[in-house]
């Protein structure tokens, strides 16, 4: 979990935030050591709201990390797309879940119970940094090892069930970072994804001729209308 050095008024002034990548491991030195003090904690501590008399924060960026500043919250509520049932296993049931996300990539398991017989099937959800994507092993409820009461079909029809609901889960953290993120934040997302690359308007006269894809307005379920 990253953490944060925030540095505020004890006198009650008018609180200030700033955020800045420090260029090494020490904290910042208070302006005036009588007036101020400085703690070290977790981000996730202000994510809801700040201190009272917070005056500036400071995020540490170490070695391949990256700043996104600019973020804000809107008007605090946004309609997503919910999961598609359509992709739920039929004859099993999701009755529990274990997950995190870990550096933003979901991470745990999920368990589900069979609903004739009661064999539970637990799916493992990670990513798998050589080949870039997520992984879903079917495993065993309780051993580090693969599950071997099921069969290729069960199997195949509890792993999409799971990879939808994960996919919906990325999908929704995704549109409510982009519903958050000013033209700072998205140039900074877009820099620390390596996709650093210029952004052209659609209007811009180097892109005449060439059409981008888009999804048809029929295929897109859930548009108003």
């Amino acid at each position: 979990m990253t953490d944060v050095f925030l540095r505020w008024n004890m006198l009650g002034l008018v609180p200030r935030l700033e955020a800045s990548a420090m260029s090494d491991n020490r904290p910042p030195k208070p302006a005036r050591s009588d007036a101020r003090s400085i703690a070290r904690i977790p981000i996730s501590a202000i994510r809801d709201q700040p201190l009272p008399d917070l005056q500036e924060l400071y995020a540490e960026v170490t070695n391949g990390q990256a700043l996104i500043p600019g973020l804000t919250v809107g008007v605090g509520a946004l309609i997503v797309q919910r999961w598609d049932p359509a992709y739920a296993a039929g004859g099993w049931t999701l009755y529990g879940a274990d997950l995190t996300l870990d550096l933003g990539h979901p991470f745990g398991s999920m368990f589900y119970r069979n609903d004739s017989d009661g064999r539970v099937l637990r799916v493992g959800v990670k990513w798998h940094p050589p080949v870039q994507q997520l992984e879903f092993p079917a495993l065993h409820p309780s051993k580090p090892e693969l599950a071997s009461d099921c069969t290729e079909v069960e199997v195949a029809a509890v792993v999409l069930d799971a990879r939808s609901r994960i996919g919906t889960l990325v999908a929704v953290n995704a549109q409510i970072g982009s519903f958050v993120a000013t033209s700072e934040s998205e140039d900074a997302i877009l820099d620390a994804s390596g996709l650093g690359l210029e952004r052209l308007s659609e209007d811009d006269p180097r892109l005449a001729g060439r059409q981008s894809w888009r999804p048809p307005e029929s295929s897109r379920r859930g548009a108003d209308g």
